[in-house]
């Protein structure tokens, strides 16, 4: 017990330091845990509150691909739903200029009733593959909750200089 009593009277700052370097280490440890490990959230956070209400079903989806398969212009198209984006990809066939896809694409809005259109975003892809006789195009636009229509990449190839 005396040995005890000696080593606390000689070295008492530095099991004091100790004590307070250990609860420290402690504590930070437990805040790096709880940052890294801790969260059981979304990674999407609260963006998707709301989203069962309205909801993009198989049904809605197979009615989107059964009015777009039946345009004779339209060779094949694909509808997927990612968070709060719809993503469609529409592949036209061969002799369809870049306006009339375009504007297929803006017709195609026209199916999802409002609700969807003021929830969802809409990413498009159109597609139309080079021949003998058409250059074909590739163009990808958008649509946001809070816009009108859709807008369009401005589809400029870019040409390196070799200098």
């Amino acid at each position: 017990m005396n040995k005890i009593k000696k080593l606390w009277n000689e070295n008492r700052i530095f099991f004091v330091l100790f004590i307070i370097v250990l609860v420290c280490a402690l504590l930070i440890l437990g805040v790096i845990l709880k940052y890294f490990l801790g969260s059981t959230k979304s990674s999407y956070g609260d963006r998707l509150e709301g989203i069962k209400a309205v909801e993009i079903t198989e049904d809605i989806k197979n009615n989107f691909l059964s009015s777009m398969q039946s345009d004779e212009l339209i060779k094949d198209v694909s509808i997927k739903s990612k968070g709060k984006i719809i993503y469609i990809s529409m592949n036209f066939n061969t002799g369809v200029s870049l306006e009339e896809a375009q504007s297929k694409a803006l017709a195609s809005l026209m199916i999802f009733e409002q609700k969807y259109l003021e929830f969802y975003d809409f990413n498009y892809t159109l597609k139309e593959e080079a021949t003998e006789n058409s250059e074909g195009f590739l163009i990808m636009g958008a649509k946001n909750v809070n816009g009108n229509g859709l807008v369009w990449n401005n589809n400029t190839e870019v040409v390196k200089n070799n200098e």
